[in-house]
């Protein structure tokens, strides 16, 4: 398969290397575009105005100074590089991307534009920076790759989590949980009508999936991968509408 690789840590990260490595060993042609530097938590953002540079550093690699979205529009709509992509991989993420994570994830817009565009595409995150368990992980979706995209439909991409315990085998379909972050905002610096604020902690708080499956955050939390199918397009309150 020609597969694309994006994510939101930028082209230098252990994590598309490992994942790289795993899907060329099975064969597969291997295209990168990744952010030059770390993009995360800039969620769909995109560059709408202005210009994008793409710089060569390998064959068929190119990094980009914009978002992971950038990456994808980029890539697939100009002819940077003139294939047809059967599918998207973004990842493998230096920590998680579960429950409420997956709106600001740069990581999961790469798959979710590449899903927009009709290629079946998923999103890989690992609990931490973790070689080890980042190979594990990188094997694991490489064995399980054929299966996993022929069950994502279309107007949907995967998102797969997996913990540093995790063994290479176990994992379960996962609802997404809500993620409540209570954060601490302190102002460093009062100049008068300036002020520099920053987030210098932040507590979390996880609440179960509304799904019938278990919020992917518990699953992880037993050691195994949790393994999502999330829908592009948000869904309607089908009772609040009903109000209107």
């Amino acid at each position: 398969m020609n597969i694309l690789l994006s994510n939101d840590d930028g082209y230098k990260a252990a994590g598309i290397a490992i994942l790289e490595k795993a899907l060329a060993d099975k064969g597969h042609t291997i295209f990168v575009a990744a952010p030059d530097s770390e993009q995360s938590g800039k969620s769909h953002s995109m560059t709408i105005s202005g210009e994008i540079a793409v710089t060569a550093y390998g064959e068929r690699h190119y990094h980009v100074t914009g978002t992971p979205a950038d990456c994808l529009v980029y890539s697939h709509r100009s002819a940077l590089f003139p294939v047809h992509f059967d599918a998207v991989i973004s990842g493998i993420n230096h920590g998680y991307n579960l429950s409420t994570d997956v709106i600001y994830s740069g990581t999961c817009a790469a798959a979710r534009q590449a899903a927009m565009y009709g290629i079946k595409a998923i999103a890989v995150s690992c609990e931490d920076y973790d070689e080890t368990a980042m190979r594990k992980l990188a094997c694991f979706l490489s064995e399980k790759l054929d299966y996993f995209l022929s069950v994502i439909p279309e107007g949907a991409f995967m998102n797969i989590n997996a913990p540093l315990s995790f063994d290479g085998s176990s994992y379960e379909k996962a609802g997404l949980g809500f993620i409540v972050y209570d954060d601490n905002v302190e102002i460093m610096e009062d100049m008068g009508a300036k002020k520099i604020l920053k987030i210098t902690g932040c507590t979390l708080m996880h609440h179960p999936s509304s799904s019938p499956y278990r919020a992917d955050h518990e699953i992880c939390r037993e050691g195994k991968a949790s393994v999502s199918i999330i829908n592009v397009l948000p869904s309607l309150s089908d009772a609040a509408m009903g109000l209107l």
